[in-house]
């Protein structure tokens, strides 16, 4: 079983909702109000805070914990990056010390995260 989170930094107030946000983005096409970064810039990001991440290029693995994440993204172009896409196990909600560190490495970004499981999307942060 699995529990998805996914991150974006918005630019602007936007009106739709974020589970209509989520389905934009993932659509792979360029979304006005929402910030894009290099692809390459987020897995530096996500290695710096988890060293032993495994690094494909296009999505990133993590064992531990007695559990794991996948990180993959949706692109606003070839090689920028405009959603990150966090697929945790289960247990891994067991662990809040890798779930804070997920969310402090896209807050890096100033990417908030919308949590589905619970409809909530949160406080967007500044970037770093």
């Amino acid at each position: 079983m699995s529990y998805d989170l996914y991150f974006w930094r918005q630019t602007k107030a936007l009106s739709q909702k974020p589970e209509e946000i989520v389905d934009l983005l993932s659509a792979d096409e360029p979304v006005f109000g929402i910030a894009a970064f290099p692809r390459d810039r987020v897995r530096a990001i996500f290695r710096q805070f988890f060293p032993e991440i495994v690094d494909g290029d296009f999505q990133l693995d993590w064992k531990g914990a007695g559990s794991y994440f996948q990180v993959e993204f949706s692109h606003a172009t070839e090689k920028d990056v405009h959603m990150i896409v966090v697929t945790c196990g289960y247990e891994l909600l067991k662990a809040p010390d890798v779930m804070n560190r997920i969310t402090e490495a896209c807050g890096v970004l100033g990417c908030a995260l919308f949590d589905p499981q619970s409809d909530e999307r949160y406080e967007q942060p500044n970037p770093k």
